[in-house]
């Protein structure tokens, strides 16, 4: 049998809807099982499958983490007449960079890559005036945070001091630059700061760098 190479290279955006990655049929008739199972790109996860076939009963199944899928088909036979389409969108946390990716989509023993590119993307930050301690070293303090910044929204407060960020220490802000760097905007973090002597725990989403 044959299974021509995907028609479409989509372009995606990391954390954006989810696009179709399309497999032309080779419009032959096969006296045996369909059999697919497909492996996504890095960064990117399976959110469905399309395979066009009106006469077969199949079972399709996308595993829990989206990075899997497969599709068996319970007739002994099948027409390759559509096409196959792999719904896969980008995660959020995709290299800031972007750049092309590779997966796999198999049927019946024969495998073409599954192949996507991710846009570059934005440079993520926490939104706000932020200062080392004096002496430097104690944590980096919150004088102020942005108006309408998602930082704000997520409970950042003027007089937090943050001392963490993902379980990375961030004793200075050129260490907090270095744990974020490379982070698109969108990216959640942990980020922990002390908080009128009490330790408190926020769920940051990145803003935009200005």
């Amino acid at each position: 049998m044959s299974l021509p190479p995907q028609q479409n290279v989509p372009d995606l955006e990391a954390g954006g809807a989810a696009a179709s990655v399309e497999y032309p049929p080779d419009g032959q008739r096969y006296n045996q099982p369909l059999s697919i199972s497909i492996q996504a790109p890095p960064y990117t996860r399976i959110t469905g499958l399309d395979l066009h076939n009106q006469q077969m009963s199949s079972s399709d199944i996308v595993a829990p983490d989206g990075k899997s899928a497969s599709a068996t088909s319970s007739t002994s036979l099948f027409d390759f007449r559509l096409p196959h389409i792999v719904y896969v969108v980008a995660d959020i946390d995709a290299p800031l960079a972007g750049g092309t990716f590779s997966g796999s989509y198999t049927m019946n023993g024969v495998t073409q890559p599954l192949t996507v590119t991710i846009r570059p993307g934005i440079q993520g930050v926490i939104a706000g005036n932020l200062r080392n301690t004096s002496p430097p070293g104690g944590g980096v303090r919150v004088l102020a945070v942005d108006p309408g910044s998602r930082t704000l929204a997520a409970g950042l407060q003027p007089g937090d001091l943050i001392i963490e960020v993902n379980g990375m220490l961030t004793p200075t802000v050129n260490d907090l630059d270095d744990v974020l760097r490379g982070k698109r905007q969108g990216v959640t973090c942990d980020v922990t700061v002390r908080r009128g002597g009490q330790l408190v725990t926020l769920q940051i989403p990145l803003d935009p760098e200005p």
